[in-house]
């Protein structure tokens, strides 16, 4: 699988890597004696300095202490905020993830009032937030290893400024230089992941989809065929109609497929890195179309991302409403409404997602998009599959076209399994239009399917 900017010229590539291996040195050495240990995780990190400020708060006889002491309290329990984390060293991806950055400087600007008998434990704790800034935005500089030397170098420069402005003594400042190098890593990384699945080789994808047709670990499942349907269309083109939630992991493991698939057809953009509910099981992570545009000749596609994916309270945010005629589609098909719903030109329908989360759940983007070079993964056969079930019905729905893509053998093969895939699958609980009294049900994943 070909990675992007490997046609970067050897010197820039080897500038970076010296880059990437001076940050491993800083980490192994540390910068400040009242930093954490390097092997604490960012969370752990700071949850070690809310123990601290809590201490700070029963024993400070200041009063502006105090005042201070429980800001920092409250910042911090925001930054912990386990719908903000995939793992105990990574945050979700922006903007959202930005908000733990943004909490950990408003913490330390105001850990800056303490003075007096709690001086030393404020201190120790600024030294555990630095160094969990410092290490989140370090994890995502190395998963974007092989990305944009530009954005890399920029991530690496910020990384370094921090580390300067620590040792300094400046630590609100240092945050804030590492929270502008975890920005910039980020957008290597979702330039790189974007690349990478939307430039899948044919060949590739037919070898690994191959693999996973007939597969039992796979159990691809096929949509619902309509004998006497009503054709769906946009523009004058077959239309595909996608509804989904951020949160749910279902929707989460069929876009990585839709993606690849559509890709054939025709050219994303904008595509941004998107997670399931990071506190339900499994944690997919995924992108979102959610802002996202696409252009093709022969088919229109048509996305709604319904709900967010960071809970409020037991509530996840409405992002887009679907139209009357889309409601209409959905209820005809699917009560009550789950995510994801695909419909492909009123031929094919989906009500669950072609294969299960849990395939491809708890790995990284770049472990996902890495493993589409090996057509023997888990991770290639899970997403070749579906992304060759959506090829099939769209060639049925083109009439054939584009017949590059269209008269692969492996798509023919696919289109005469289409009757046949009988895997689980599973879907996540939407919101109907018609009951805006229920709320906004979170997305509850089980093995095959979601709690109501």
């Amino acid at each position: 699988m070909p990675r992007t900017f490997t046609n970067a010229p050897r010197r820039t590539r080897r500038v970076v890597d010296a880059i990437l291996a001076g940050l491993v040195c800083a980490l192994a050495f540390g910068y400040s004696a009242t930093a954490a240990p390097t092997s604490t995780p960012p969370r752990a990190a700071l949850l070690r300095a809310l123990n601290q400020i809590h201490r700070l708060a029963t024993q400070a006889s200041n009063p502006l202490a105090r005042h201070s002491a429980g800001a920092v309290s409250q910042q911090l329990a925001r930054a912990l905020d386990p719908v903000l984390w995939l793992d105990p060293s990574e945050v979700v991806a922006p903007p959202d993830g930005a908000r733990v950055l943004s909490d950990t400087t408003a913490a330390l600007t105001e850990l800056q009032n303490v003075s007096g008998p709690g001086t030393t434990r404020a201190t120790i704790a600024a030294g555990l937030i630095v160094r969990a800034t410092r290490g989140l935005a370090a994890s995502i500089l190395a998963q974007a290893a092989g990305g944009d030397p530009g954005l890399l170098a920029t991530a690496s420069r910020g990384i370094a400024a921090g580390d300067h402005a620590a040792q300094a003594g400046r630590r609100a400042a240092a945050t804030r230089s590492y929270a502008a190098a975890w920005a910039a890593a980020y957008e290597a990384l979702r330039r790189q992941i974007s690349a990478e699945i939307t430039r899948v080789p044919a060949a590739t994808l037919a070898a690994a989809a191959e693999n996973a047709l007939g597969s039992k670990r796979i159990g691809l499942a096929g949509p619902m065929i309509e004998k006497q349907w009503l054709p769906l269309t946009r523009g004058g083109k077959p239309e595909l109609f996608f509804a989904g939630a951020e949160g749910c992991p279902f929707c989460g493991v069929q876009r990585w497929g839709m993606i690849a698939a559509l890709s054939q057809f025709g050219t994303f953009s904008n595509l941004h890195l998107m997670q399931s509910d990071t506190t339900e099981p499994p944690p997919v992570r995924t992108f979102t179309f959610y802002g996202s545009s696409y252009h093709s000749p022969y088919l229109a596609f048509v996305p709604v991302e319904i709900l967010g994916h960071i809970r409020h309270g037991q509530k996840f945010p409405q992002l887009q409403h679907p139209t009357a005629a889309e409601w209409m589609l959905i209820h005809r098909f699917d009560r009550p409404p789950e995510t994801p719903f695909i419909d492909v030109a009123g031929r094919f329908v989906q009500v669950s997602s072609t294969v299960d989360p849990h395939l491809i759940g708890g790995l990284t983007w770049a472990q996902v998009a890495g493993s589409l070079g090996n057509p023997t993964s888990i991770g290639a056969q899970t997403i070749a599959g579906e992304a060759e079930v959506l090829t099939a019905e769209l060639c049925l729905a083109t009439g054939g076209r584009p017949t590059s893509v269209c008269s692969a053998t492996v798509v023919t093969q696919y289109e005469a399994a289409l009757p046949l895939l009988n895997g689980q699958g599973g879907g996540c609980p939407t919101v109907a239009a018609d009951r805006p009294s229920a709320g906004h049900r979170p997305p509850r994943a089980r093995a095959a399917r979601c709690n109501t």
